[in-house]
């Protein structure tokens, strides 16, 4: 199915998409309920980590297993639903000030290989592409496509969730860093992966809607792209 435009519209910080049902994730119940006994990989830049330090702050029984790192991977469990919630920052190439050590990051492709049956793939990546040649880009979603591809040759119903781009500031460095190029790479997403059995958060749409400019948007926006997801994971609730 291809994604509408526009996606969906908010209506009282309520997202409402125009192709499919958003179920109600939003309280600690809900969201435990969906997410029990699964385990929720979340794959690239810190807008994907996002996800987890908003659950963190709604499900107040989830736990670091490890001392929180945030600029390289965190792992998290929820023991009295026995599910557990990791994010691993992607391969270079990296736009940051901070110290990263190359062996704690990974390349999706390369992570996608490392999935377990069952397990729930959220991929986003983009924001740290966007000063380089969109050639470079579009190599490797191609090599992420290869990869959900053989995940599902071995795992059919294992869930992946792609998580477009949103948009950012408008102090950033435009001639590297413009939602110009955002919106190429959202493009191109919407292309390597449009004939895959995956799952399409449209980011993009929704901090347009919202007219959020901001690299990390706020807790309203994220919990709206969370509620999104877990409507295709648990679609019965």
């Amino acid at each position: 199915m291809t994604s509408p435009s526009p996606s969906g519209y908010f209506f009282r910080n309520r997202w409402s998409s125009t192709s499919c049902r958003t179920g109600n994730f939003f309280s600690a119940g809900a969201i435990s309920r969906c997410l029990k006994g699964r385990n929720l990989k979340l794959i690239g830049d810190s807008t994907v980590r996002q996800w987890l330090e908003t659950l963190s702050r709604v499900l107040k029984g989830l736990k670091y297993v490890k001392p929180y790192n945030t600029h390289q991977s965190v792992l998290a469990a929820y023991p009295q639903m026995n599910f557990t919630v990791q994010w691993k920052m992607h391969g270079h190439p990296f736009v940051t000030g901070y110290n990263v050590v190359k062996d704690a990051v990974g390349y999706v492709s390369r992570e996608v290989d490392r999935v377990a049956v069952g397990d729930v793939v959220v991929i986003g990546v983009g924001q740290h592409f966007r000063p380089f040649p969109p050639e470079i880009f579009v190599q490797r979603l191609i090599n992420m496509r290869k990869a959900i591809l053989r995940l599902h040759e071995r795992s059919p119903q294992t869930i992946v969730i792609i998580k477009l781009e949103n948009t950012r500031e408008f102090n950033s460095d435009m001639t590297q860093l413009s939602d110009w190029y955002g919106l190429v790479q959202n493009l191109a997403q919407r292309k390597v992966f449009r004939d895959l059995k995956v799952v399409l958060v449209d980011a993009w749409d929704m901090t347009t809607a919202a007219n959020t400019f901001a690299i990390h948007p706020d807790s309203m926006i994220v919990s709206t792209e969370i509620a999104l997801a877990l409507s295709y994971i648990c679609p019965d609730a």
